[in-house]
């Protein structure tokens, strides 16, 4: 019996604790992202005894190369890490959707109960939570002090947009050759950029709880008629993603709403001296309603091909979770992360000297606590951006009226809905 124990001890130690390491293939289409997994490579392999490889796939390439090897069973990655925004891989249905419901992990999780509820908002289609978010990115507004105080504004007293762009017709009084020289706000003509952000505080969905389009509500009737008419006060500048630095620098753009991601686009201006800088919560689009938002982000979540999935979600919290490592991630990237359990850490109460000695960090930090609830799913990035988008820039040409250009997107929103529930 001695002798049986014994040769079973000796196998274990030869082909079972010094087994080689289990190969973990992940994808991801952002290179800043991958910079941190290759930093801490070594230790995600010491502690899970995997072989992380880590593969950048082109982002315009990632749904179908995802799916074509799916289908083909080879080369299927472990773990992909992917963008939360027209993610087109999430469903409703855990039957159609490319990656494992992470529901039973959640639920019994004691880290994910510290991810922000508002941030897993965009990952959660139907009743399933699909993915882990990397980031939050709390939505603030960063604007030129010295250019509104100059025309008697001070913006830190600002608390609506609609006194925040009332306000603006005075910075934009100062013209040259007929246009403004000051702009209050840039846009990019589409729901994409400060529309969508300032969209999420005004708790008009487009989609219902049961993931049915309403496009054809009087609340979204309302802030679509407001924001037209706030573009129409002449008080807002095209969203200039190569100049953007420029046009703070030079003054011509006196404030935007930025995400954590877009804050360093205010250092050069704040560093060359000429304008003091400062930063607040968003104006409120009702009184008591959400002063922040997000925009932008990624996930990591598990393709339904991978084996081994309980591992695989413990291998992915760690990597999104970690408290040492994500304070790290905030060192480097300034992206705050959704973590809530690290926001209390001094790093996050720093003075910024972009800002005047404003504690940038704890800002954002008590904005990610209340995050608008936003209702997301299958036909979410459809409907803002296939049958709502084209009929905005409509709107904006004069050819369609508020009420014409919602009825056309309604339609064809509804139709988009019968033709996915057949």
């Amino acid at each position: 019996m001695k002798k049986i124990t014994l040769l079973l001890l000796v196998f274990l130690v030869l082909f079972g604790l010094n087994a080689a390491p289990k190969k973990v293939l992940m994808w991801s289409f952002a290179a800043n992202n991958i910079a941190e997994w290759q930093e801490r490579k070594a230790d995600i392999e010491k502690k899970f005894n995997i072989e992380l490889v880590i593969e950048q796939v082109a982002e315009q390439a990632f749904v179908q190369k995802l799916q074509a090897v799916m289908m083909d069973g080879k080369g299927v990655p472990d773990i992909i890490e992917w963008r939360i925004e027209q993610n087109q891989i999430l469903n409703a249905d855990p039957k159609k959707s490319f990656v494992y419901p992470l529901d039973k992990y959640v639920a019994k999780s004691g880290v994910f109960k510290n991810v922000a509820a508002g941030r897993v908002a965009w990952v959660k289609y139907g009743t399933s939570v699909y993915g882990l978010p990397h980031d939050v990115h709390p939505v603030v507004l960063i604007y030129n002090d010295t250019l509104w105080k100059s025309v008697g504004v001070d913006l830190a007293t600002v608390d609506s947009w609609d006194d925040f762009f009332m306000a603006a017709q005075k910075l934009s009084a100062e013209k040259k050759d007929g246009k403004p020289l000051h702009y209050a706000l840039p846009w990019g003509n589409a729901m994409n950029d400060s529309m969508f952000m300032i969209w999420q505080q005004t708790g008009a969905q487009v989609l219902d709880k049961t993931g049915k389009p309403t496009l054809n509500t009087s609340e979204f009737k309302e802030f679509v008629t407001k924001w037209i008419d706030w573009y129409k006060s002449g008080t807002i500048c095209a969203w200039d993603w190569g100049n953007f630095a420029a046009l703070l620098k030079n003054g011509t753009l006196a404030a935007y709403t930025s995400p954590d991601w877009w804050v360093p686009q205010v250092n050069e201006a704040a560093s060359a001296g000429q304008y003091q800088f400062k930063v607040k919560n968003l104006p409120y689009y009702k009184k008591g309603g959400s002063r922040t938002a997000s925009w932008g982000g990624t996930f990591l979540a598990i393709p339904k091909t991978a084996k081994n999935p309980d591992q695989l979600y413990s291998i992915m919290e760690y990597m999104q979770y970690d408290s040492s490592a994500i304070k790290v991630r905030y060192q480097k990237t300034e992206m705050l992360p959704p973590f809530a359990s690290v926001w209390d850490d001094p790093m996050f109460k720093k003075e910024d000297k972009r800002f005047g000695g404003q504690k940038l960090g704890e800002l954002q930090t008590t904005l990610a606590r209340k995050m608008p609830d936003v209702v997301t799913g299958d036909l979410f990035w459809d409907v803002i951006f296939r049958d709502f988008g084209p009929n905005l820039a409509e709107i904006v040409s004069g050819k369609m009226t508020v009420e014409q250009a919602l009825k056309v997107s309604q339609e064809a929103a509804d139709k988009r809905y019968k033709d996915m529930t057949k």
